[in-house]
C-alpha cells in the first residue's frame, strides 16, 4: 500500500513538471519569433533609411549651380525624373520652406503645396534623417524619407566667395524621398503568418499547460475559499451594525443577526427554521405582506415598544429576492434609527426658530419706530385733554399698551440677536435664591412654598449669571402660573461626572401631551396675557451655554423642568 501511494505521487509530480516546462519553452519561443521579426523589420526599416540618404547626397553633390538659378531648379527636375524611374522609388519631391514645390519627378505637381503637416520651417534648416510611413492609394504603403535639402553647401565649398554673386540669395529646401514598400510588406505578411502560427502552436500548448495547472490548483483553492468565505459571512452577518432577517421562498428565518433580536420575540439561535409571521411584530409583518411578489423593495420607519416600555423608531428596509423570475425568498435590515430621527427634528425645528426669529427682529424694528410716534400722541393729548378724567384714563390706556408692546419688541429683539456670554464661575445655589426673592411677594400671596435640596460640596459652574437668572425666572413664574391655587415649588441639584443638573418641579396643572413638542416654539402659549417666548429664551441661554433643558410633565400631576449645565473646568497649574 505504502509503494503504490509513493509510485503516484511520483506520476503526478513528474507530469505537472513536464506540462511546465513545455509551457515555459513555448513562451520562451514565441518571445524569440516576436524578436527575429521585430529585428528584421528593423534592419529594413535601416536599409530603406541609408538609401534615401544616399540618393539626397547624391542630389545635393550632383548640383553645382549657384543656388536659386533656373539651370539649378531644371537640372534638379530633370534629375528627380530620371532617379524615380527606377522600381522601387514612387516618387521624388523638393520643396521650399514654405511647402511650396519646386522640382518634383511628377512635373505636373510642380507649384502645389507638399508637406503642411510637418514643421517644415524648421525641417528646412535640418540635416537630420526623419521617416514616415504614408498611405498610397494606387497600391503598397510608401516610405518616405526626409530632411533639409542643402546643394548650395557644396556649392560654396567649391567657390570661392567673391566668385559668388552677392544678389543670389539662399533658399531654405526640404527633400522627399518616397520608397515602395511592396517587397517589405510582403516580407512582413509572411513574417507575420508564419509568427501567428507559430504563436497559435505555442499558445494551443501553453494553453493546455495552464488549463491543467489551473484546474488541479482551483479545485484546491475552491475548496479554501468556500471555507474562508463561509466562516467571513458568518462573522459579518453575526457583527453587522444593523438587524439583518433572511428568509427563503417558504417564508421561513434561514439568517438572524443579534441586532435583529431586538425585534424577534425569541433569540435568533431558537428562530432559525421558524416563520417569521409568527416572530416578527405587526409593523414588520405588515411590511413583507405588502411587498410585491415580483421583486423590488419597501422602505419605512416604525414604532416598536422595547423591552423597558420605551418607543423607538426603526428604520426598516424589506426586499424581495429573485432567481430567474422565480421568488427565492426575502430579506428584512432593520436599525434604530430613534436618536437620529430626533437630532433631524431638532434641526429642522432649530432651522424654524431661526427662520421666526430673523423675521420676528424685522418686524420688531419696523413697529418700533411708529409705536414710539403713538406713544407721543397719545402722551400730548393727556395733556391737551387734562382735566376731563375719562378722556386722561383713556390717554393712559393707550400709553400702557404702547409700553406693553415696546417690552414685547424688546424682548422679540432679544430673541433674535445673537447671545454674548460674560461666564465666572458662580454657586447655583446663590442664583437660585437671588432669582427665588423676586417673586416671593406673589408667592406668599398665592400660598406657594419653596423647597430647595441642595447637595454637600456643590461643585462650582461657570455661567453668564444674568442670563441664568432670566432663564430661572422664566421657568419660576411659568411655575407660579401653573399654581393657581396654591402648591410648592421644588428645586433640586443633582452633581454629575461633567455637569450639574438642577431639577425644578411643580405640583400644578401640567401641560397636555400634545403641547409639549411646542413650548419651545415663539408665540405658542396657554396663558392669555402670555408672549410665548419665554421658554424659547430658555432654550436660547441653555444651548447657547452648552447645557440642555428637558421638561416632563402630565396633566393634573405637575410639570418637572430638567436644566443640564456643564462643569467649570479646572486649570492645571
Amino acid at each position: 500500500m505504502v509503494l503504490k501511494a509513493k509510485k503516484r505521487i511520483w506520476f503526478n509530480i513528474s507530469v505537472w513538471v513536464v506540462i511546465g516546462a513545455i509551457a515555459v519553452v513555448a513562451v520562451v519561443s514565441a518571445v524569440m519569433t516576436f524578436a527575429h521579426f521585430q529585428r528584421q523589420k528593423q534592419q529594413a526599416i535601416e536599409l530603406l533609411v541609408e538609401k534615401s540618404a544616399t540618393l539626397i547626397r547624391s542630389f545635393e553633390a550632383g548640383l553645382r549651380s549657384p543656388p536659386g538659378t533656373k539651370t539649378e531648379t531644371f537640372r534638379l527636375q530633370k534629375l528627380l525624373i530620371e532617379t524615380a524611374q527606377q522600381p522601387d522609388i514612387d516618387y521624388i519631391i523638393v520643396t521650399d520652406n514654405k511647402g511650396n514645390i519646386i522640382a518634383d519627378s511628377d512635373p505636373a505637381q510642380v507649384g502645389d503645396k507638399y508637406g503642411l503637416d510637418l514643421d517644415i520651417g524648421s525641417l528646412a534648416l535640418s540635416h537630420e534623417i526623419r521617416w514616415r510611413q504614408v498611405a498610397n492609394p494606387q497600391g503598397a504603403g510608401t516610405f518616405e524619407v526626409y530632411r533639409g535639402f542643402f546643394p548650395q553647401e557644396r556649392f560654396a565649398q567649391e567657390t570661392k566667395p567673391a566668385q559668388i554673386n552677392s544678389k543670389n540669395k539662399k533658399t531654405d529646401m526640404i527633400i522627399f524621398v518616397g520608397l515602395d514598400m511592396a517587397a517589405i510588406e510582403k516580407a512582413d505578411k509572411e513574417d507575420t503568418r508564419n509568427t501567428i502560427i507559430i504563436a497559435l502552436i505555442l499558445l494551443l500548448i501553453g494553453s493546455s499547460a495552464i488549463i491543467s495547472l489551473f484546474l488541479a490548483q482551483a479545485y484546491y483553492l475552491a475548496r479554501t475559499s468556500l471555507s474562508r468565505i463561509t466562516i467571513f459571512s458568518e462573522a459579518l452577518v453575526k457583527n453587522m451594525p444593523i438587524g439583518l432577517i433572511a428568509l427563503n421562498d417558504q417564508g421561513k428565518i434561514v439568517i438572524c443577526n443579534e441586532k435583529a433580536q431586538a425585534v424577534l420575540e425569541v433569540p435568533c439561535g431558537d428562530a432559525l427554521g421558524k416563520q417569521a409571521l409568527t416572530l416578527l411584530p405587526a409593523p414588520l409583518k405588515k411590511i413583507l405582506a405588502e411587498l410585491p411578489a415580483i421583486g423590488g423593495f419597501l422602505e419605512r420607519d416604525i414604532q416598536l415598544i422595547s423591552a423597558q416600555g420605551k418607543e423607538h423608531i426603526w428604520e426598516a428596509v424589506a426586499a424581495g429576492l429573485m432567481d430567474e423570475g422565480i421568488p427565492a425568498g426575502r430579506i428584512l435590515l432593520i436599525r434604530d434609527v430613534t436618536a437620529i430621527r430626533q437630532m433631524e427634528n431638532e434641526v429642522t425645528r432649530s432651522r424654524h426658530l431661526n427662520s421666526i426669529g430673523s423675521l420676528a427682529a424685522g418686524v420688531a424694528h419696523e413697529i418700533r419706530n411708529p409705536l414710539s410716534s403713538i406713544k407721543g400722541f397719545a402722551v400730548y393729548f393727556k395733556k391737551r385733554l387734562a382735566g376731563n378724567k375719562e378722556d386722561e384714563e383713556t390717554a393712559d390706556i393707550m400709553i400702557a399698551e404702547t409700553e406693553r408692546l415696546n417690552r414685547v419688541i424688546g424682548q422679540l429683539i432679544e430673541f433674535a440677536r445673537p447671545l454674548e456670554l460674560k461666564k465666572e464661575k458662580v454657586q447655583f445655589v446663590e442664583l437660585v435664591q437671588h432669582t427665588l426673592k423676586l417673586i416671593a411677594a406673589d408667592a406668599k400671596k398665592n400660598k406657594i412654598s419653596f423647597e430647595i435640596d441642595v447637595a454637600v460640596d456643590l461643585p462650582q459652574v461657570e455661567v453668564d449669571s444674568d442670563k441664568v437668572k432670566q432663564v430661572l425666572l422664566n421657568i419660576f413664574l411659568n411655575c407660579l402660573a401653573a399654581l393657581k391655587d396654591g402648591g410648592k415649588l421644588t428645586i433640586e441639584f443633582v452633581p454629575g461626572a461633567d455637569n450639574l443638573t438642577v431639577i425644578i418641579s411643580d405640583n400644578g396643572a401640567g401641560i397636555k401631551k400634545l403641547d409639549l413638542p411646542k413650548i419651545y416654539d415663539p408665540y405658542f402659549t396657554s396663558k392669555p396675557a402670555g408672549t410665548g417666548l419665554g421658554l424659547a429664551v430658555v432654550q436660547k441661554i441653555m444651548e447657547a451655554h452648552g447645557g440642555k433643558i428637558n421638561v416632563e410633565s402630565s396633566i393634573g400631576l405637575g410639570t418637572k423642568v430638567y436644566l443640564r449645565f456643564p462643569l467649570a473646568k479646572l486649570k492645571k497649574e
